[in-house]
């Protein structure tokens, strides 16, 4: 659920993305693979998922993105209306470089970065933090409304979460190891 929350919320933190074009970064991630479906439900004219691995493009095709660039490519492709990046650091300014003019970077990583001004001003472009835990703790009637709109999306199956694996609770440092390697392909499952 916390992922789809995440995913949810960084999409509403970008504004409306109906026609425009919409990139996400760690697109095979659990939250990255909800937000390349919910920026499709939510209309987006083009969605397209960045990823570290080539090996991770087919997964995230099949999650509805139109294409998968990675990140070391030069180019991430058109230039995008909104980012929502979950990497941060050495990957903030080739997302900043991603967008159009008037463009929104939503960033929701710890992974840090430092964003030049002269970047935001010369295209009018715009980065927005976003950060669950403040949302949960400030505005529970927010929180609250994306859980019901996540569960509703689930129940009429319009959603439905990739997981990547369910390990016992005794193998925890084996699905901690999926996650660390950046193998998974989806959300990581713990069962008790």
């Amino acid at each position: 659920m916390r992922s789809g929350l995440v995913a949810l919320g960084v999409l509403d933190a970008a504004g409306p993305v109906r026609g425009q074009a919409v990139l996400v970064t760690a697109a095979a991630s659990g939250v990255g693979q909800l937000a390349v479906r919910l920026a499709r439900v939510r209309g987006a004219r083009r969605v397209v998922g960045a990823v570290s691995d080539p090996a991770k493009t087919g997964f995230v095709r099949s999650l509805g993105a139109d294409d998968c660039v990675r990140y070391g490519d030069e180019r991430w492709g058109e230039p995008y209306d909104c980012v929502l990046d979950a990497v941060g650091g050495d990957l903030l300014a080739p997302a900043l470089a991603a967008l159009a003019p008037h463009g929104r970077l939503v960033a929701y990583s710890s992974g840090g970065g430092t964003v030049r001004a002269y970047d935001l001003l010369v295209g009018a472009k715009s980065v927005i933090g976003f950060q669950m835990a403040l949302i949960a703790r400030g505005r529970p009637e927010l929180y609250e409304r994306w859980r019901r709109e996540l569960w509703r999306l689930f129940s009429d199956g319009t959603l439905k979460p990739a997981v990547h694996g369910e390990f016992a609770l005794e193998d925890a440092a084996k699905a901690h190891e999926a996650i660390a390697a950046r193998t998974n392909l989806g959300k990581v499952v713990l069962r008790p």
